[in-house]
């Protein structure tokens, strides 16, 4: 048992996986979103039902067909304050997919900046995708046979880069920020290594549309967290 560990087991929701999150309390039980009763919190369920609640860890592991992954943060909260920070949640509802998950609340209890590491990621990628998209459209109507063939390279790039960020903890990178860093290798090269098949011009294209992509993931990454922050702001504070 890890007591104070935060933890996420992978589910999935109409064929697309996703990581539910919670906090190993060390005796055999947890702390996290349920959704009312013996399941867990996440996409498709009733909202109003979601509750934060104290389970066996066995609930969560679904009898042992699943398995507890530990996130290793870069600086954390001790285990007694992380437990604490958990426990004092109890019985609070508020669920909210993209605003109040079950990420928010674990990393809230373990680092306090309450932050979803999957929700940002997919405002990024999703917003990434956007602007390549966009220009794959332009290419294509100004007929530039040449730089054709860099759009499929690019979108694998950002699939590439979503893939580390979301499941590279299982190839050693524990710490989210590893991840993020990884990510963005991966896909930067991935990128200019689309566009090399076209020359040089290929290459200065793929790198210029991948920061590009980069710069709206970032922005549209701050316009969710801003929104986040204008709605925490109208609603009871947690401490």
């Amino acid at each position: 048992m890890a007591r104070g560990e935060h933890f996420f087991v992978w589910r999935h929701h109409r064929g697309l996986p996703f990581q539910h999150h919670g906090i190993d309390l060390g005796d055999g039980t947890v702390v996290h979103f349920t959704d009312g009763g013996e399941g867990v919190a996440g996409p498709g369920g009733t909202t109003d039902e979601m509750i934060i609640a104290r389970t066996s860890e066995d609930t969560v592991k679904r009898g042992g067909r699943d398995r507890l992954h530990f996130i290793q943060h870069t600086s954390r909260f001790s285990a007694d304050e992380i437990v604490e920070r958990a426990m004092s949640q109890l019985g609070r509802q508020g669920y909210h997919l993209l605003f109040d998950n079950c990420e928010h609340f674990a990393r809230w209890c373990a680092v306090g900046d309450d932050e979803s590491q999957q929700v940002n990621v997919a405002c990024e990628r999703i917003s990434s995708l956007g602007i390549k998209a966009t220009a794959g459209m332009a290419v294509k109507l100004a007929g530039a046979r040449m730089i054709r063939g860099v759009s499929p390279g690019l979108y694998l790039a950002d699939a590439a880069q979503w893939l580390t960020e979301a499941g590279g903890h299982h190839l050693g990178l524990r710490d989210p920020d590893q991840r993020r860093k990884a990510g963005r290798v991966l896909g930067a090269t991935t990128a200019i290594g689309a566009g090399a098949a076209s020359g040089p011009v290929g290459i200065a294209i793929a790198g210029g549309l991948w920061m590009a992509g980069q710069f709206s993931g970032e922005v549209s990454k701050m316009a969710y967290s801003r929104l986040r922050r204008q709605r925490s702001s109208d609603t009871t504070s947690r401490v």
